[in-house]
């Protein structure tokens, strides 16, 4: 199968590449940083893995629709590229700031969707969400809102192919100490906002909330094989397991 990962060069995106490429699948990887695509490339082509890299970013919403269709589709689409956002009380972040994490993380991830499914005859499409888009997470709400906005996304538009054989399934990989939280729990701030939420993620870390990368990726892979299609228009995550 031919597997499209966005952002899939570095930090967890990296792990989703190297657990998918692991399974022998055609890989595609798509991300913004041109020396982050190289290395990841050359690392998986020496494991014997097909891949091949592509330079799209998630805010432009025509750029990984014109990858897909230069590329003559895929079979499954890992719709894992995102911004963390702003960082703050809602009224007082940078509102431009705010709607570019909305641009990129539901724009891009349905545009990346919409253009998958469109050169589909089965296969999947597999949105990476957050349980802070199931909850909530003050102070950083609009990383929040729009991972919620994409499981509901997520869950429409399964039910639009239910008579495909396509599936459409979120996949919240855990809070994982590499990315968002990682950053999170080592971040040393003055700024009493950010600091909140390194505390917050500390006490998760702490606490033992944190899922392993490896089982994170595992699980990933298992999708991307098929194993959940059945579940299509569900939220899938480590904690199931």
């Amino acid at each position: 199968m031919r597997v499209l990962i966005t952002g899939g060069a570095k930090e967890l995106g990296r792990a989703f590449s190297e657990a998918v490429g692991a399974q022998g699948h055609q890989l595609v990887i798509t991300g913004r940083d041109e020396k982050a695509l190289d290395a990841v490339e050359a690392e998986l082509k020496a494991q014997g893995v097909d891949v091949e890299t592509h330079v799209a970013d998630l805010g432009d919403p025509s750029a990984t629709p014109k990858l897909i269709e230069s590329i003559g589709g895929v079979d499954v689409l890992v719709n894992n590229g995102a911004l963390g956002g702003p960082v703050g009380p809602t009224w007082q972040v940078d509102e431009t700031e705010w709607w570019r994490t909305f641009e990129v993380n539901l724009r891009g991830t349905a545009s990346a969707m919409n253009a998958a499914i469109r050169t589909m005859t089965s296969g999947r499409v597999i949105n990476v969400v957050s349980n802070a888009g199931v909850h909530r997470w003050p102070y950083v709400t609009a990383y929040s809102v729009s991972k919620a906005a994409v499981i509901k996304l997520t869950e429409n538009v399964a039910v639009e192919l239910k008579h495909r054989p396509i599936a459409v399934l979120s996949y919240d990989p855990g809070m994982v100490d590499v990315g968002l939280m990682h950053r999170g729990r080592t971040m040393d701030s003055d700024d009493p906002d950010l600091r909140r939420v390194s505390q917050w993620a500390k006490s998760q870390h702490t606490r033992g909330s944190f899922t392993p990368v490896e089982q994170s990726a595992g699980l990933l892979a298992r999708i991307v094989s098929g194993e959940f299609d059945h579940r299509s228009g569900g939220l899938i995550t480590p904690e199931d397991f």
